[in-house]
């Protein structure tokens, strides 16, 4: 579920960046039951870019299973490309509280911190990836120039590589790695990003996960 909400939640519309504040919310769905909302912020000013998203369990479902998570990207825009400088990933249920932060230097991994702190080595050199991007820029990357994007969130190292069909994008995860864990288990399948005329935000997205398909629509 972690990696569900920790890779897919920044996805724009194949539309110029301009300086401006964007703001969208969105219920999240999964079998006819609403488990949350995602509040969506974006803003771009001078060759700079910030983007947050917030996330909260309401519902029925959230009596048992609540959670909270909030994520952020900063950063340099070059060439209509995001050039991420730090990404921060919070996330906490009733169980377990995690933290992540990426520092990026010239295109590069600095330095990753965890909390808490992972008891495992690495199980690649992180450092050695040259032009990873984090989760949110690399959404947004991949819709700006339909170009496939590789990605770190901390934990893992993976491709995102989009498809254009029809109307909406299609995004399959490959060459998935785990930075800490001796495994390759991966939960999440593909997304569906759907566009909306004029607009930045997309207006839905659905998410293959675990055999599950969640629905994130704006309201």
């Amino acid at each position: 579920m972690k990696l569900f909400f920790s890779l897919f939640f920044l996805i724009f519309i194949n539309k110029p960046l301009l300086s401006n504040d964007f703001e969208s919310r969105y219920q999240i769905k999964s079998r006819g039951i609403s488990l949350g909302f995602l509040t969506w912020k974006l803003k771009i000013k001078d060759g700079l870019y910030e983007t947050i998203l917030d996330l909260e369990s309401k519902g029925f479902l959230s009596t048992l299973y609540s959670f909270e998570g909030k994520y952020s990207s900063t950063g340099k825009i070059i060439d209509n490309f995001l050039i991420p400088k730090e990404y921060n990933q919070f996330w906490k249920t009733k169980k377990k509280e995690k933290v992540v932060k990426i520092f990026f230097k010239n295109k590069n991994i600095s330095q990753i911190n965890l909390t808490p702190t992972e008891k495992e080595l690495p199980r690649i050199k992180f450092k050695e990836l040259n032009n990873y991007v984090d989760p949110l820029a690399s959404f947004i990357n991949i819709l700006f120039n339909q170009n496939s994007s590789y990605t770190i969130d901390g934990r893992r190292a993976y491709l995102l590589m989009p498809n254009k069909i029809n109307g909406y994008t299609k995004i399959l995860i490959d060459e998935y790695r785990n930075i800490w864990a001796d495994h390759k288990r991966n939960d999440l399948e593909y997304l569906e990003i759907y566009e909306e005329p004029n607009q930045i935000l997309p207006k839905k997205i659905n998410i293959m996960f675990g055999g599950s398909v969640f629905y994130l629509k704006r309201i």
